[in-house]
């Protein structure tokens, strides 16, 4: 009985060395990841962040379980602007912590640098489970459901935030952007009226404004509000961009053109605003300098899908239809819902010859619009120059039943004239 009572004490006391041990091994490799974290922060604070990331990445070969160490090295790659790498520690540190409504918060904050609201949203409903109270999250994902057009998620939010604090003028001014998307005018109005009587020194609540009358197609209003706006602060890019669309609207193109030049000056980091210079460019004749515009607006944003489809066409209507094409493919990548892009991308591979890949675009088009009259169009006179004339005068036929009047011109010409 005695060496039974002996045997099963140094097994217990085995058991218990031995979870002791680890115990110890796994906080002396936390301590040395900290350490690790504290000189990655020393170094990002020093501008070092090549150093700062080699000290994160020790911190995580010496503690692999270390989230914080994944989370701090997500945030300094994202500032990197190495967002592929940035979202693999992100879900990493999320899968070791799932029970921080930061970590959630800063994974949706990078979804939204990359245009995926939807993934940031689903962040923040999780982050707002754990923390439902908090104000900043509530606003980010108010701000993702507008992207969204959840006009209805995004309310609930605001109502909430302006429900905990009835002076929020930035919450206030959201929702009358949101009433504004959903044409009521009165509450747009009423909610920009109280930001006015809370800061009535305010461009921001002015430029809103502005934007409520533009929305009506107020434009006199509109401009009048833009130009206070300008009053109260000189360097505000936003509220002479937005006045260069009241004069875009009037056809005063010089005036547009100024607008934008002085918002470009301002912000060099606003496509936007390169963007519809581009387009005064383009409306003014000035085909190359449209093209360097819509380059710019490119190198701010890579995924500016309209910038990358017209920079294309301008540089088809150039007789750059080689150097168009890469745009196109650019274009319909980042929205490969878009009927017109794999349209006009076909129009540009039919111009080269390329037939069989010009129908496979129209094909698609097509898909995407059953009604499309262009693509029927333009899929049936490439089907005749391939030799499928049958086919082709059966999308001329439906082009021109779609209401495409040229559609009835090459069919007399190439089809013994319309049925």
């Amino acid at each position: 009985m005695k060496l039974q009572i002996l045997y099963f004490w140094v097994i217990i006391v085995m058991c218990f060395g031995s979870d002791i041990h680890a115990q110890e091994i796994l906080t002396q490799n936390r301590q040395a990841a900290m350490q690790f974290v504290q000189k990655a922060e020393m170094a990002k604070r020093g501008g070092n962040y090549n150093i700062a990331i080699d000290e994160y990445t020790a911190a995580i070969k010496t503690d692999p379980n270390y989230a914080e160490a994944y989370m701090k090295r997500a945030l300094m790659l994202q500032q990197m602007g190495r967002y592929e790498e940035s979202m693999i520690d992100y879900n990493k540190g999320i899968d070791l912590n799932p029970y921080s409504e930061i970590y959630y918060d800063q994974r949706a904050r990078l979804q939204l640098l990359q245009s995926d609201y939807k993934g940031a949203i689903t962040d923040l409903d999780q982050a707002l489970l754990l923390s439902p109270y908090n104000d900043r999250l509530l606003d980010t994902r108010a701000v993702a459901q507008l992207q969204t057009n959840e006009f209805a998620g995004a309310l609930a939010d605001l109502n909430f935030l302006i429900e905990l604090n009835p002076q929020d003028t930035l919450a206030l001014l959201k929702r009358a952007i949101t009433h504004m998307r959903l044409n009521n005018y009165e509450f747009a109005a009423e909610d920009i009226n109280t930001a006015l009587e809370l800061n009535p020194y305010s461009e921001l609540v002015y430029d809103v404004k502005g934007l409520f009358h533009l929305h009506f197609n107020e434009l006199d209003l509109a401009e009048e509000a833009f130009n206070k706006a300008i009053d109260l602060n000189t360097s505000f890019y936003l509220a002479y961009y937005n006045r260069s669309v009241v004069h875009k609207k009037r056809g005063n193109i010089d005036a547009f053109m100024s607008d934008l030049n002085t918002a470009i000056a301002l912000n060099q980091d606003f496509p936007n605003a390169f963007f519809n210079r581009a387009i005064a460019n383009k409306l003014l004749g000035n085909e190359e300098a449209a093209v360097e515009d819509y380059s710019r607006a490119i190198a701010v944003k890579s995924d500016f899908t309209q910038a990358l489809f017209n920079r294309g066409f301008s540089k088809s209507m150039l007789g750059d239809y080689a150097e168009s094409l890469p745009d196109f493919d650019r274009a319909i990548e980042s929205n490969p819902t878009d009927p017109t892009m794999w349209n006009v991308r076909a129009n540009v591979k039919a111009f080269f010859g390329k037939y069989r890949e010009a129908l496979s675009d129209y094909d698609q088009a097509i898909t995407l619009d059953p009604d499309f009259a262009e693509a029927y169009y333009n899929r049936g006179f490439t089907r005749i120059l391939s030799y499928q004339t049958i086919a082709g005068c059966e999308d001329l036929e439906m082009s021109m039943k779609l209401g495409f009047w040229q559609a009835e011109e090459k069919m007399r010409y190439f089809c013994s004239g319309p049925k």
